[in-house]
């Protein structure tokens, strides 16, 4: 398909002003990014198992946010086939629900009893599973896009989503306590073929600059902090378990790109912890519906270094955006950067998108002029 021309020197100029929101030096708006989707014509499910019509599909949502939106637009495309290839390189089907609009899962679970942990094999990470898939249109992206056009990681998830999938639920919860050691074992084994992974999904895409992370997010994201770790199931326990199960398998992750970010929808139970990570140079993507109540201490936790996105991916409508990312600004001021995502699809109209992008500068404009910036 034909790329909408595309201004180098103004996708750089973008580009230098999410750098410096990243190191807090000062800038004249904090910048809104959209994540647009389109299923008018096919499915999630048709797109996410045919690699070819989700390119196809992801051009054309390119295309739409190049012309509907006047800044602040990276331009990406995101290549995804569900959130559980880790899942199916162990050998898990992947299980659609009745809507094909719904993200699909892994079905099952693999492990009913920890000791069984022992007898897993470390997968191929170029034949197993939907690896195969991702490299082959990580490569096919890279090479029928224009260098100005970014390309998302994979969505791996993270070494504890992957214990979620694998493990039979309840087993999950109380090996934190029955058997740690077992659970260790387990989470080093899936760290390091999640570590794996991303080295393939590296090569297979171009390279580090082509990425616009490790992950699943399209917000390019400057170096030091292309890394990116999911873990979602963090919402559901404390900061102790967190720091002894979910900190140094991330940081393991992490280590390689010099900083990154992390995803949990939410709740936030250890916000406090998250800068603990190391090395430090951190942002957090979360859902605005399921981190709202934490975001007092989240602007306490990210006080001056880090930012937050948030997302506005539960079908939220103009109201409820502007009100939300309001709420953002006014509660994070002058000492926290919250950045907002807006989740979009085909119902949404080039005039909507411009729409709702004018009314967010706005607020994004105020809340930059009232940030303690670096000198």
């Amino acid at each position: 398909m034909k790329i909408a021309e595309i201004d180098h020197t103004e996708i750089e100029r973008r580009k230098r002003t999410v750098t410096r929101m990243w190191e807090y030096r000062s800038i004249d708006h904090i910048p809104i990014a959209v994540w647009l989707d389109d299923f008018s014509r096919h499915s999630l499910r048709e797109q996410c198992e045919d690699g070819g019509l989700q390119f196809e599909v992801m051009v054309g949502c390119l295309n739409r946010c190049l012309t509907a939106l006047p800044d602040d637009y990276i331009p990406y495309v995101r290549i995804w086939p569900g959130y559980m290839t880790i899942a199916t390189m162990f050998g898990m089907e992947v299980h659609w629900g009745d809507d094909p609009n719904q993200a699909p899962g892994a079905s099952g679970s693999l492990i009913e009893d920890m000791g069984e942990v022992y007898n897993l094999k470390r997968p191929d990470t170029r034949r197993d599973g939907l690896m195969p898939h991702n490299i082959e249109w990580l490569d096919h992206a890279n090479r029928h896009l224009p260098p100005e056009v970014h390309i998302t990681g994979i969505d791996l998830g993270g070494p504890l989503n992957t214990a979620k999938d694998l493990l039979e639920t309840n087993l999950l919860y109380t090996s934190f306590l029955d058997s740690p050691e077992l659970l260790h074992h387990f989470l080093d084994l899936v760290t390091e073929v999640q570590i794996d992974c991303i080295r393939e999904i590296i090569s297979a895409a171009g390279g580090m600059e082509r990425l616009t992370c490790t992950d699943f997010d399209p917000v390019w994201a400057p170096r030091p902090y292309k890394g990116f770790v999911s873990d979602d199931v963090c919402a559901s326990f404390g900061p102790d378990i967190f720091a002894e199960f979910s900190v140094p398998y991330n940081n393991r992750i992490l280590k390689g790109f010099q900083g990154g970010r992390l995803h949990n929808c939410g709740p936030n139970p250890s916000a406090h912890l998250y800068l603990s990570h190391e090395p430090g140079r951190f942002g957090l993507n979360c859902s605005y519906r399921y981190s709202r109540e934490d975001i007092p201490k989240l602007k306490e936790a990210f006080h001056g270094r880090g930012i937050i996105e948030f997302n506005f991916d539960n079908g939220e409508g103009p109201e409820e955006i502007i009100s939300g990312f309001e709420e953002i600004a006014d509660s994070f001021v002058p000492d926290t950067i919250g950045m907002p995502i807006l989740f979009l699809d085909h119902t949404w109209s080039d005039e909507d998108i411009r729409g709702i992008y004018a009314d967010m500068r706005k607020i994004s404009e105020r809340y930059a002029r009232e940030i303690r910036w670096k000198s």
